[in-house]
C-alpha cells in the first residue's frame, strides 16, 4: 500500500466523518414542535365544513 493510498483513504475518512457529524448536529438542532392545547384546537376546529360529512345542528 502506497502513502497516496493512505493519505487519500484518511482524507476520505475525514470527509466521511466530518459529514456524519454535520448530518447529527443538524438534526439534533431542529426545535420540537409545540405541545398543542387541546382546548385551544377544539374551540378553533372548523366546524363549518363539516356540513356534508356530519349533520351539525345549530344550538348543539
Amino acid at each position: 500500500m502506497g502513502l497516496e493510498t493512505v493519505i487519500v483513504s484518511t482524507i476520505i475518512g475525514a470527509c466521511a466523518l466530518s459529514f456524519g457529524a454535520s448530518a447529527y448536529l443538524f438534526m439534533r438542532a431542529r426545535p420540537a414542535p409545540a405541545a398543542k392545547d387541546l382546548d385551544k384546537i377544539v374551540k378553533n376546529a372548523p366546524y363549518h365544513r363539516l356540513h356534508n360529512v356530519l349533520k351539525v345542528e345549530a344550538g348543539s
